[in-house]
């Protein structure tokens, strides 16, 4: 039986990412049109630069998702003095995805169940931890979102050890009893196994498994990943509203 369950966020508890982040990409653009006199296209294709820059040069570390020194970094590239409008860039772009964000169908009810029926939760995502509590906040889980562990607080990103590591020991549950859900399988279903907890993938379009035999459940949507984890968790019979 299930004891403690961890989700991904970003395109698990919501859906889906890529369009937020091409509007937040749009969004820091315009805000870089309006304030440095850089076409937004312009400029958005400089953050998209930045990014690949980044993740290029600090692979799999948290500070590889600062949308502040995507801007930095994007707007360096073009010759433009970044320290004006770095950080306003990151603004806009981060507002345009809060906005965007939609809470998968059946995930408060889900998260409440368990909050009800006394299983620990947490929220396992890489990214900075300040995003992360905006989007929970934003999607109205923050109060039963149970714990929130970012890859910021761990040192590494999924699908590294120590954020898995990290999480299993502020619940309070062995590895073997936790479930990881999330819809990167590598990242969140072969990152997991690999520390020992359990795994289901959030597979929403409907991919072939990526390795066969991999010992992970499989979900084809929210709803259905809810009834899995319900009954792994011996709380099959609970009523969501």
């Amino acid at each position: 039986m299930i004891r403690a369950v961890l989700f991904d966020l970003d395109d698990t508890l919501y859906g889906d990412f890529s369009t937020c982040d091409r509007l937040g990409l749009q969004a820091a653009g315009q805000y870089a049109a309006a304030h440095a006199g850089i076409p937004a296209a312009r400029a958005e294709e400089a953050m998209r630069r930045g990014r690949l820059m980044l993740h290029e040069a600090c692979p799999d570390e948290p500070e590889s998702h600062d949308r502040t020194l995507f801007a930095k970094w994007g707007l360096e590239w073009l010759g433009v003095n970044p320290l004006p409008y770095a950080c306003g860039m990151h603004a806009a772009y981060w507002e345009a995805v809060l906005g965007a964000m939609q809470r998968r169908e059946g995930v408060l009810e889900l998260l409440t169940a368990l909050h009800t029926g006394g299983i620990p939760v947490g929220v396992c995502t890489n990214m900075m931890a300040d995003i992360q509590m905006q989007k929970l906040c934003r999607l109205q889980l923050s109060e039963v979102c149970g714990l929130l562990i970012t890859s910021e607080e761990a040192g590494r990103d999924k699908p590294h050890a120590p954020i898995f590591h990290l999480a299993v020991k502020r619940l309070g549950v062995p590895a073997q009893d936790t479930l990881m859900v999330g819809d990167n399988f590598n990242h969140d279903v072969r990152g997991a196994l690999g520390a020992g907890l359990q795994a289901m993938w959030l597979n929403v379009r409907g991919d072939p498994l990526p390795v066969a035999g991999t010992p992970a459940y499989v979900a084809t949507s929210f709803p259905d990943a809810a009834q899995q984890i319900l009954q792994l968790c011996g709380l099959s019979g609970t009523r969501q509203e």
